[in-house]
């Protein structure tokens, strides 16, 4: 029962002393391993909100900010994925040989 009540009075006065304004990420380490919080680093790194809300987008002005994988551009990363090897040196993706198929006897 105790140690309810001082969890509790501890959790109150962390709550007190850290400021609500802006969430702070924890960090564990177990047996020497530390493990990062991603919902919260998650939190941090979102875009912030657009003053005015997404109802003062248009579609097109969504579709200029999308990423390039989504809207159809260039995207190097996917060319260079899709070619492979081939990247650079021909117009044709590398593809693995054809197969030779033998019917059973």
């Amino acid at each position: 029962m105790a140690l309810v009540g001082l969890s509790l009075a501890g959790t109150a006065w962390a709550q007190s002393v850290a400021p609500a304004s802006k969430p702070v990420c924890v960090d564990a380490e177990v047996d020497g391993v530390r493990t990062l919080s991603y919902g919260c680093l998650s939190r941090e790194l979102a875009p912030t909100p657009i003053a005015g809300g997404a109802a003062s987008q248009t579609a097109a002005e969504a579709l200029v900010r999308g990423p390039s994988n989504q809207v159809g551009t260039f995207n190097l990363s996917g060319e260079q994925n899709r070619f492979g090897a081939n990247w650079g040196k021909s117009v044709a993706p590398q593809r693995p040989p054809a197969q030779q198929v033998v019917p059973p006897r």
